[in-house]
């Protein structure tokens, strides 16, 4: 069955959300997380399902809040893996879908996302899951991106909110011509951070309906071997398509060359234009890590002297940057986390980025170093005026001795951690306290 439909797009800024603004060209000043929504919406999604976990909570609460305006179906899962469940039977259902969560969220939707590459999907389908350097709000700060390799899932980087937008948009094109689909990381930084994002048209809505095919949608052992050969040959179809989508920028043509992805090469680029070093040192934000459009990769590095790799987290590019070195027989010098330059952990600011720069590069000064704030009263977060889970705690903790032992779980519930609750003595991850209490009491 096929369903084009458009109700519910108003054409008066005035009079609607504006995530719904239907005014092509029109630039709006959005979220990234809000960005992601309106490029799904530019590309005629269908279906949206996720559980909301920061810092990718906008994103599930804006489809929620313009879905039925729209047209989408949508829901809250009651878990990530329920949530790409459900996104891949309507991709195989020929409905354009997408799933969001927290980078904790994958690893707990990681046995679907395992068989779906196999499998593939007959729309496209968009995985976003919004990582947390620094665990602002999260007990770890692991690098998703490792999943692509591992799992045969092409992976987009966005730096800005426009780059969120413009790579939301596109990669519903990318997983029906790899027929797999695609992961958007973000970071905190990214999804939280508002810029100029120019809206496109809201597309029609299509549903082209499942069609049976058990050899092609059950895997079985015979089926998943014939399926696993396949998977190479999908993974090229996304490597060539990385390369023609233009989310590969090369800015300058010095030898000296930063290489970076996500929000430290938007910070990177500020830098730059900043210390007037635009001609002094090239700057490649590269927005496909994975697969690498390695080609278009390797011909630029043949021209490079020295690179810095600026990236978050784990030294995912850096690593491939080196592989790439062995197989083509490079010669160069690559500076980063190996080097000592960069650290692996957490968030990447200004400074730290501007330090990298002076010392590889001997652009800029060395940042200044700040005076020490004054001291202000520490605040410990609290549960909010009102939550229910104030008075349980409280109830608890009368009810009990002081030798009582509390598992806590993730969410609200931590916050019982602080005095005068004082009712988490260990955590996990959600859901853990009754698994902990219950190993605990054995």
């Amino acid at each position: 069955m096929d369903r084009d439909s458009t109700e519910g797009a108003p054409s008066d800024p005035s009079h609607a959300d504006p995530l719904l603004y239907d005014r092509v060209g029109l630039t709006d000043h959005l979220l990234g997380n809000d960005a992601i929504v309106r490029g799904a919406l530019e590309a005629g999604v269908v279906f949206v399902a996720g559980y909301p976990g920061t810092p990718s909570s906008e994103i599930t609460d804006g489809f929620a809040r313009i879905a039925r305006a729209r047209g989408v179906a949508f829901e809250y899962s009651v878990n990530e893996k329920i949530a790409v469940e459900l996104a891949f039977a309507a991709a195989l259902a020929g409905a354009r879908s997408l799933t969001a969560m927290k980078h904790l969220g994958l690893m707990v939707a990681g046995d679907p996302i395992s068989t779906i590459p196999y499998v593939g999907v007959e729309a496209g389908m968009v995985i976003i899951s919004a990582g947390d350097p620094s665990c602002n709000t999260s007990p770890n700060e692991a690098d998703q991106r490792h999943l692509g390799p591992m799992l045969h899932l092409p992976i987009l980087d966005p730096s800005t909110p426009a780059e969120a937008h413009a790579m939301t948009r596109a990669a519903f094109d990318l997983s029906e011509a790899c027929r797999l689909p695609v992961l958007i990381r973000t970071t905190t930084r990214v999804a939280h951070s508002r810029g100029a994002v120019r809206l496109g048209p809201l597309q029609p809505q299509r549903v082209a309906g499942f069609v049976r095919d058990p050899a092609r949608h059950v895997p079985i052992p015979a089926n998943a071997r014939r399926m696993r050969i396949e998977l190479k040959g999908r993974i090229e179809i996304a490597r060539a398509w990385m390369a023609q989508s233009g989310f590969f920028h090369t800015e300058g043509k010095s030898r000296n060359v930063v290489l970076s992805s996500g929000a430290p090469a938007a910070t990177t680029r500020d830098l730059l234009a900043l210390f007037g070093a635009t001609e002094q040192v090239a700057l490649w934000r590269l927005g496909t890590v994975h697969p690498l459009p390695e080609a278009e990769l390797v011909e630029r590095l043949r021209g490079a002297e020295r690179v810095l790799v600026v990236e978050e987290l784990s030294p995912f590019l850096e690593n491939a940057l080196f592989a790439l070195m062995s197989r083509h027989q490079l010669s160069l010098q690559v500076f980063g986390k190996h080097s000592g330059h960069l650290p692996e952990e957490f968030e990447y600011s200004s400074e730290l980025i501007q330090h990298a720069l002076y010392e590889v590069f001997g652009i800029g000064q060395l940042p200044r170093t700040k005076p020490a704030l004054p001291m202000v009263p520490p605040r410990a977060p609290s549960l909010c005026p009102g939550c229910p889970h104030r008075a349980a705690f409280a109830a608890a903790r009368s009810a009990f001795d002081e030798d009582q032992i509390f598992m806590n779980d993730i969410g609200c519930y931590t916050l019982g951690y602080a005095p005068p609750l004082s009712t988490a003595d260990a955590l996990l991850c959600m859901g853990a306290g009754f698994s902990l209490a219950a190993g605990l009491r054995v």
